[in-house]
């Protein structure tokens, strides 16, 4: 693996991260100047051997699992206040 530097035609510099393979791996934004450019890939290589894995390829369970829905009925009468409805008689 390699960092590639490069300069561009607007005056900026900018890098891209190479594999063994030589296919692309990650490309940097544009930098004003090749320090700055430098820099970021010096974090870089200081700290992608601390990454950690996210792995995002499984299916998430429920944090809670899903409960009965509330009763409906008091004393075996529609309960109108707990399904979103106003005790309020129609007109």
């Amino acid at each position: 693996m390699k960092f590639l530097i490069a300069a561009a035609d607007t005056g900026t510099y900018g890098f891209t991260l190479v594999g063994a393979d030589g296919q692309v791996i990650a490309t940097g934004r544009q930098y004003a100047d090749k320090a700055a450019a430098l820099a970021v890939v010096a974090d870089m290589m200081r700290e992608i051997g601390g990454a950690a894995i996210e792995d995002r390829t499984e299916p998430t369970e429920p944090t809670e699992p899903a409960g009965a829905p509330p009763s409906r009925t008091v004393d075996g009468e529609p309960d109108l206040a707990r399904i979103g409805r106003s005790g309020i008689p129609p007109v």
